[in-house]
This record gives structure tokens, sequence and C-alpha cells, in this order.
């Protein structure tokens, strides 16, 4: 990676409008791809590095994306990954390091091993879990480490693929109505099942490279609540739409007197 030139400036005061109109008060964080992870920030603690795991069909994890990303955004800095600091396998499959899944990943999704690993219920049966992963395919890590920062964090020479708001129902409210207006399609904002990766990163990722523009709403995730604040929420958005939020919000809702109204 070259040496960073400055912070990015060509949405800074754009982003500054734009957030007082949703009234956040906390600027949203942006993923990429990197060759290089970044000085400090917060990864999970090292594991077997991926091309050296050997499945033994059992779990392991060491903290959930989720858990770093919270960190980061408390600390202000970055949330990184890699093959080596991947956190747990699901994490690592859906962030695009691993290929395949796990064994037992379809079982969790469903009731579980008996004896060995209690299930979370999403699904009726581990063989409608295998299903999910099988089809679901994430796209694959475009650089060797993932990075996950405020927008703040950006420099000249970075650009996210993906920008991710933390939204409460009021804040999700606008950002919803923005997309469907942008995008002219009431079909723009998904919510499709996933875990807290998979939706936070996976599902953005996957409409990113079809090339349509879709905003996804997560925090499901009954193992990545606690990592978000009450009636939190994860919104993602592809870098080009979030780029026309910041010109073009006054057009939308988040321009009238009925929002302000809401606001106040």
């Amino acid at each position: 990676m070259e040496k960073p030139t400055g912070k990015a400036t060509y949405f800074s005061k754009s982003l500054e409008s734009f957030m007082a109109a949703l009234g956040l008060t906390e600027e949203p964080m942006g993923l990429f791809y990197a060759d290089e992870k970044p000085a400090g920030g917060f990864a999970p603690k090292a594991q077997t590095p991926l091309d050296r795991f050997e499945s033994t069909g059992e779990t392991n994890w060491s903290s959930c994306v989720l858990s770093k990303v919270r960190m980061a955004r408390r600390k202000k800095a970055a949330a990184w990954f890699d093959r080596e600091h991947y956190g747990c396998l699901g994490g690592a499959f859906f962030m695009g390091f691993k290929p395949c899944y796990e064994p037992f990943e379809p079982a969790l999704l469903a009731g579980g091993i008996p004896g060995k690993m209690e299930g979370e219920r999403y699904v009726d049966s581990p063989q409608t879990g295998k299903n999910f992963y099988n089809a679901f395919n994430p796209p694959r890590a475009s650089a060797p480490v993932l990075v996950i920062q405020p927008l703040s964090l950006f420099k000249t020479d970075q650009t996210p693929e993906i920008v991710v708001f933390f939204p409460d129902r009021r804040t999700m409210t606008g950002l919803n109505a923005l997309t469907v207006f942008l995008t002219r399609d009431p079909d723009s904002v998904q919510m499709p099942f996933g875990l807290g990766c998979c939706g936070l990163i996976s599902w953005p990722r996957r409409f990113m490279v079809q090339g349509v523009k879709k905003a996804v709403i997560s925090g499901f995730d009954i193992n990545c609540l606690k990592f978000l604040k009450k009636g939190e929420m994860t919104y993602a958005v592809p870098f080009p739409l979030f780029r026309d939020m910041l010109t073009k919000w006054p057009e939308s809702l988040l321009g009238t007197r009925a929002w302000e109204r809401l606001k106040k």
C-alpha cells in the first residue's frame, strides 16, 4: 500500500450536513480490503492461519467480528481482519478469507449436534442450513486485509467498498426513504437472513458485485446483539449509493418540514 497522503476531504463537509439531517451523532464506518493492516486498531487474536488450518469438525472462535467493530466505534479506530486474525471460522467464511464453511455450521443454524453443541434454531433442520450455505457463496476477499473504520480515518488513496450506518428506528426511516428515492426501486432495501458478519459484510458485497444498488438491514443475530446499542441496527450501502446520499438528500424526505418536525 502506498504511504497515505492525508485524510480524505472529498465528502467531509457533505457528510457533516448529511449526518445533521439524519440526526446521527456517530459517523458511519467504511469497509474495504487492503494490502497491509492499519497501524493500531483492533483485531482478533492470532489463530492458526487458514492456509494451514485443518478442520476438526469442532467450533473454533476467539471473538465475533462485531465485537471488534464495537471497539473500533468506541475508540474511533480501525477494526481489521486477515487469514490469521479472523475471530471465528464462520467470520472467515463470510469475510471471504475461507472458501468453504465448516461441516458443523449448518447444524449450528438448526438444532445443533446432540451431546456436542446447542443449536441456534434459526432454521428447521441442518439440511435447510446446508442449503443456505451452499447457495450463498460470499464474494472472495479482494486483498489480504479487511479494514472497517470510521470514514474520517480514510486517506486520499482509500475508498470504501461499503458504508455502514448504525441507526435507531427514526434514523433508519430516513435512510430507507432516501435509498428508495435515489434508486427508484421499492425493493432496494433488503433484510435477508444471515449471521452478524454476513449481514454487515457478505450481503452488501454480494449485491455490490452483482452491480445492483441495495441497502442491507441487519443486526438480528442473537450472538451479535450485545455488540450493538439497544434498539440499534446496521444499515449497509455500496459506496456509489452513499456518494449520492451525500449530495441528493435535500431532494428527498430528509429535506421536508415533516422530517424536521420529526427530528424535533
